[in-house]
């Protein structure tokens, strides 16, 4: 089975944000330095969580009741109506607790907060619709237009004199009110009133993977959460240099986000058909999840200091941050192909108990290790807990299906990054100061990883061959 070219054109938009992701916050570091920029993060951090708790559940419902192919209307209104519901709940509780969660900023940015909820659910539930009605591709490009967008919005504000974390927020909010509003206009679904029986297949869903979306959100900010708690007393200039690393190390999983995007429809329609085929699909997705985050670790390691020394010197402490997060990243790559795939089969009751058990594990360790041993506890923490996370995702889906290991693609890849680490390292002797450098080194190590692995692998050039366009 090929991989095609829905997760390609998934891929290759993800691509060009994050290079575009990339110049915003390298120019934001540069400009406003690595506190300004850790407040900034930490706000989209209780932001995401937020966006969690009032709508990842939703949002997954929809896309698997919709990807079913009957009363797709209906189940989109199903899945809005409850969504309002839910932000007015959120809504009151951050006007509640707004001085405390202030406070807990280091900012006044609750209002801004709830202005982002709004324009972030919106922009969730439609992109759903979107991905459940196969229309995969599509979806895929509202997101590099929103963060495209985003930055573009924030790197002008800042060029005109307002650098603070309210007027990066401003430009956060139009672009996704921005995106949210083509992508309802290029949705072909209408909300139509549900019956009971609808809404209530929507929520026997939603109550079970609500808690998916705490686990990859756990995963991604726990530890900026944890960071930002007084007692542990971690500067902001120390959590904007964690989530510079933390940014770095997610540019590297894309392409496995971009598979696990594409093959969840493809296979929620084989499973609800009682068709064949899951095998094939599980074993696409785990040889070529780590495609790109197993030479990503190598070569954070060789040159790891230097991109980081893009950001400006002070971000250079985070080094070994770093490392150990691209680690944690390679770990949840897979991972979060065998939880979609159980949520895809109906199964977000096994999905459910991988999640309780890895967010459990995260939080405990973020606290114990962040006390312990600082900001490098926090890195730590997340790697283990993605250790766990796989080992009982693993467990779980081997008991409904068959999950084939490519063992020979997986040490393919394992041996052209190595060879990848020697190319780099030895040019590295060779290369001077400065950005222009670093990025020659970047270049000639994913030039010397991708002949090496097309030179080993009979799979990898089959794959690249079925999805070039034809010619001719």
């Amino acid at each position: 089975m090929r991989i095609g070219q829905t997760s390609i054109v998934n891929f290759l938009s993800q691509i060009a944000t994050s290079v575009f992701g990339f110049v915003v916050t390298v120019y934001l570091a540069r400009e406003l330095g690595d506190a300004v920029l850790g407040n900034y993060f930490l706000v989209v951090s209780v932001l995401v969580w937020l966006k969690v708790l009032g709508g990842q559940g939703i949002q997954m419902a929809i896309r698997k009741r919709v990807s079913e192919g009957e009363s797709e209307g209906a189940f989109f209104g199903a899945g809005l109506a409850v969504q309002l519901a839910a932000f007015v709940v959120l809504a009151g509780g951050v006007l509640v607790f707004r001085e405390p969660l202030n406070e807990y900023l280091r900012t006044d940015a609750a209002f801004g907060l709830l202005a982002l909820l709004a324009t972030g659910l919106l922009l969730w539930q439609v992109r759903a619709a979107l991905e459940g009605r196969h229309r995969v591709a599509l979806s895929s490009l509202l997101g590099p237009f929103d963060r495209t967008a985003r930055g573009a919005l924030q790197i002008g504000v800042v060029a005109v004199g307002f650098g603070t974390v309210g007027w990066l927020l401003g430009g956060y909010v139009v672009a996704e009110l921005l995106t949210g509003l083509i992508g309802l206009s290029l949705l072909a679904i209408r909300p139509r009133l549900p019956t009971r029986e609808q809404l209530r297949s929507l929520l026997e869903y939603a109550k079970y993977s609500w808690f998916s979306g705490i686990e990859s959100r756990t995963f991604a900010s726990m530890d900026t959460l944890v960071l930002a708690i007084p007692a542990f007393a971690i500067s902001s200039g120390q959590i904007g240099v964690y989530e510079v690393a933390w940014n770095l190390a997610s540019v590297l999983a894309v392409f496995g986000a971009s598979v696990s995007t594409t093959l969840f429809p493809a296979i929620s329609e084989l499973s609800s058909a009682g068709e064949d085929g899951i095998e094939g699909l599980i074993d696409d997705a785990v040889a070529y999840s780590g495609l790109f985050v197993i030479p990503g670790l190598v070569g954070c390691a060789v040159v790891g200091r230097r991109v980081l020394a893009i950001y400006g010197a002070e971000f250079t402490r985070g080094y070994t941050i770093l490392l150990v997060l691209v680690a944690a990243r390679l770990l949840y790559v897979y991972q979060s192909q065998f939880t979609n795939v159980l949520a895809a089969i109906d199964r977000p009751d096994s999905a459910f108990r991988v999640n309780v058990t890895f967010v459990a594990t995260n939080l405990v360790l973020n606290v114990a290790l962040v006390a312990l041993v600082g900001w490098l506890g926090a890195a730590v923490a997340t790697a283990t807990s993605a250790t766990v996370g796989l080992v009982l995702s693993y467990w779980y889906l081997r008991q409904y299906v068959t999950i084939p290991i490519p063992v020979g693609e997986l040490a393919s890849q394992v041996l052209a990054a190595v060879a990848m680490g020697a190319v780099v390292f030895v040019a590295r002797g060779f290369a001077g100061a400065g950005v222009a450098w670093t990025v020659a080194l970047v270049a000639v190590g994913g030039g010397a990883y991708f002949a090496t692995l097309t030179v080993l692998s009979r799979r990898f050039r089959a794959t690249v061959r079925r999805n070039l366009p034809a010619v001719g």
